[in-house]
């Protein structure tokens, strides 16, 4: 049971994406802004907030794991659970009930959907965890409104020293693209692309606090700024409409961030193939453009890339590399794969390992396909043994090992 009226210090444990690190280093300037004091440990904590992830069924069962760790506790600090699983429960695309959530996690004393994380401070003063006099002393709380989501400037204290030196901005919320195996369009919502104005303060904000590093965190970066009618547009004809002239809205919101004094490199993530324009290639010869770029391939397969809803072929996929290669010589690429996704045979496994060659990834992030409750995927036969998936994700880790040792 809660034995604490007020709190005084918090901790904040994040699983999954820049997109939810992001969120987390918010929250924690916001609760630091009302007074409350961000430790390292449970133990010292007073309030206890779980930034979730819901990519996985692994990613999921960690979370719910903490039941078990904090059964343990005498005096148990007050719970908030938020990111992907409650967004997946409460959204408006949600993947299953609440209901269930609350039976699978009956110690959390508040879930707030990750679109609505800042309202956490005005949570805590309605119920009295909180004094209406630290509350009023916030400084530079400043919200602004893009539909239904809510954003906030950084506030005006001392964060951790590596928080400040990579600024990770969040560009936009959300996913339009519906993936067949990816919990992200439910959890997260509808893509909503905030201002450029909001972007740009809050870069100059990081740059005056000492950052060096900003990392424009999103989905699906590249359609930052495009309708629904333009990214299907853009996605069927592969140009841009005639609307929006000869550039992405991103390509123009990397100009102006390169444009700003003080920032020394500059990275984007995640960027999808089916998005990437001559212009957006271009732009990586920016002097400030990281030498690292990050872009999903999930297979080297195109039966399987088609039955993942995935907006590209294997062949433009590389042909986008050998571009960004002519433009950036030295660029190193990062990706994601699926192994064993259903219905995948050992030889249509071997043609991601034979892409895995080809392009020779600096990084790569390998996931053994989880069903995931609610996705188009979950409707076709997990065919794919548990056994065979190890295997193949044994096997393409270590060939990616081999290739990078080579390089």
């Amino acid at each position: 049971m809660l034995s604490r009226k007020l709190l005084k210090t918090f901790h904040i444990k994040t699983y999954g994406c820049q997109a939810n690190i992001a969120d987390s280093i918010k929250l924690s300037e916001e609760l630091a802004n009302i007074g409350l004091f961000e430790v390292d440990s449970l133990e010292e904590a007073d309030l206890f907030v779980i930034n979730s992830c819901s990519v996985r069924q692994k990613s999921e069962d960690k979370v719910y794991g903490w039941g078990r760790i904090l059964g343990k506790y005498t005096v148990k600090p007050y719970i908030v659970l938020t990111g992907c699983i409650v967004g997946s429960a409460r959204g408006k695309r949600r993947r299953f009930s609440f209901k269930e959530l609350e039976r699978k996690t009956p110690w959390v004393n508040m879930y707030v959907e990750p679109n609505d994380l800042l309202s956490v401070p005005d949570r805590l003063l309605e119920k009295g965890f909180t004094t209406k006099e630290s509350y009023e002393n916030r400084k530079n709380y400043n919200t602004n409104e893009i539909g239904e989501k809510s954003f906030c400037k950084l506030s005006d204290f001392s964060v951790k020293k590596e928080n400040i030196e990579n600024a990770l901005v969040n560009i936009s919320y959300g996913c339009d693209n519906f993936c067949t195996y990816c919990v992200v369009p439910y959890a997260r919502g509808e893509e909503v692309s905030r201002s450029q104005g909001d972007i740009l303060a809050e870069v100059k904000e990081a740059v005056k606090k000492g950052a060096k590093k900003i990392t424009l965190c999103g989905q699906n970066v590249n359609s930052w700024g495009l309708n629904r009618e333009a990214k299907f547009k853009l996605r069927t004809g592969g140009v841009l409409p005639p609307e929006l002239g000869d550039k992405l809205p991103f390509t123009k919101l990397l100009h102006d961030v390169n444009q700003i004094e003080g920032i020394k490199e500059i990275e984007f993530i995640s960027s999808n193939p089916f998005d990437f324009t001559q212009d957006l290639i271009d732009a990586l010869k920016l002097e400030k453009i990281s030498n690292y770029l990050h872009i999903a391939v999930q297979s080297g397969n195109n039966d399987i890339l088609q039955k993942m809803n995935r907006r590209h072929t294997v062949e433009e996929f590389k042909s986008l590399i050998n571009k960004i290669r002519k433009v950036r010589p030295d660029m190193e690429f990062g990706t994601d794969v699926i192994v064993g996704f259903p219905s995948e045979t050992r030889d249509q496994f071997m043609d991601t390992a034979d892409l895995f060659r080809k392009v020779k990834f600096s990084v790569a992030f390998i996931s053994m396909y989880s069903q995931r409750k609610g996705t188009a995927a979950a409707l076709l036969k997990d065919d794919v043994s548990r056994k065979e998936k190890r295997w193949r994700h044994n096997y393409l880790l270590s060939l990616w090992r081999e290739i990078k040792n080579e390089k």
